[in-house]
């Protein structure tokens, strides 16, 4: 099913809701104001194929969820070009109209406190939002809503489960899923690829299959949906759940990939689907790493090493410097550190433990009260 406004009638003239948008049944288009948010360019259509695509009818492709409703929202013209503005209004009315899950395959330069609003009031009204990384292979701090807080950021893998070369990377990013030749639906008389600027592509390439229906493409606007289609699925299982109890579940069942633990090019690791339908949706074991300032303390020089430590049972932390970017050997500088936090300050380090070496490499080793370890690193040059 596509649905906006359940309650209102797709033909009359009229906004009976009275939400402020006339026949919004389908959803709403808010470049041109309109309820007709057709895809003239095959990225909305190819993003829903991957969620919902099929019925299981032995035809062609099926989504991650084929029986998830999905709420048609045009907030970027055919060219992928729009305003925050827009983008924000389209979360706040996917929200208003019951969305649980919204997929953000897009992004945007430079973060506004408009699209963080928006975000945040999503949140409020029990929504799950899923974001694409971005395409430009740069740190996810300079796009928007990759970068921003309250979302699900995802990167795409390659055919080899690393991160494909495209990728947006940083801090930020949450999860990966697979983003290249993905296969999905194509719109009726589409041809998306040719739409990009600045891409190698032969005009129809990506057309496939029989009926010229199907469209193969790769980006992180296709990863995203893949996660977004599995919390919907953890949604249909269990609708009680609440937003934070299905990240909960999607992050902490990820296959750790990259670097060991959570870093910036995978976050948690890779998606797993069917692990996460049956993760304890009250689970959760995190370690991070997010960076480190110079301070003095008691007239003491020092770094100052920032991150979160945290799970639903906590045992300890302990933290670990090595030489080099791969050490061969680790020194514990700090034993069991036990209470949890949250995107703070870690621990305070004297500059002396750095003598001998430019190079050096922080690790991050939380654990579970079930035994269960979680760690990151964090690699950092030194002096000029």
């Amino acid at each position: 099913d596509e649905s906006g406004s359940t309650d209102e009638d797709p033909i009359n003239g009229l906004d009976d809701d009275g939400n402020g948008y006339i026949d919004d049944f389908l959803g709403w288009n808010f470049i041109e104001g309109n309820n007709r948010p057709w895809d003239y360019d095959g990225h909305g259509t190819f993003v829903s194929g991957i969620i919902a695509a099929g019925r299981n009818n032995g035809e062609g492709i099926a989504g991650i969820n084929p029986k998830a409703r999905i709420m048609v929202l045009r907030a970027l013209d055919a060219f992928g070009r729009g305003y925050a503005s827009q983008v924000a209004e389209a979360i706040a009315y996917a929200a208003d109209n019951g969305a649980r899950v919204i997929n953000l395959s897009l992004a945007g330069r430079n973060p506004t406190r408009m699209e963080k609003r928006a975000i945040d009031y999503a949140r409020s009204k029990g929504a799950l939002l899923v974001v694409a990384a971005g395409n430009s292979a740069q740190k996810t701090d300079k796009f928007a809503p990759a970068g921003l807080q309250g979302v699900i950021t995802v990167s795409a893998t390659d055919r080899k489960d690393r991160r494909a070369g495209f990728s947006n990377w940083g801090p930020a990013v949450d999860i990966a899923a697979p983003g290249v030749d993905v296969l999905s639906l194509r719109a009726r008389k589409t041809d998306l690829l040719a739409l990009i600027r600045d891409v190698e592509y032969e005009k129809g390439k990506g057309i496939v299959g029989d009926g010229r229906a199907y469209y193969r493409a790769s980006g992180t606007s296709f990863a995203a949906p893949i996660v977004a289609g599995t919390a919907s699925l953890i949604l249909s299982r269990n609708p009680q759940l609440k937003p934070e109890q299905v990240r909960r579940m999607l992050l902490n069942s990820a296959r750790d990939i990259d670097t060991p633990g959570i870093d910036n090019y995978s976050g948690f690791g890779l998606l797993d689907a069917a692990a996460a339908i049956q993760t304890n949706p009250d689970y959760y074991l995190e370690g991070r790493i997010t960076g480190v300032k110079a301070v003095r303390v008691k007239g003491t020089a020092a770094l100052r090493i920032y991150g979160k430590r945290a799970a639903n049972e906590l045992a300890k932390a302990n933290i670990y410097l090595g030489q080099g970017k791969q050490p061969k050997k680790w020194q514990k500088v700090k034993l069991d550190l036990t209470k949890p936090v949250d995107h703070g300050p870690l621990l305070d380090l004297p500059t002396q433990l750095f003598r001998g070496a430019k190079q050096w490499t922080l690790r991050l080793l939380v654990t579970h009260k079930d035994g269960t370890t979680r760690e990151a690193r964090f690699s950092m040059k030194l002096g000029g």
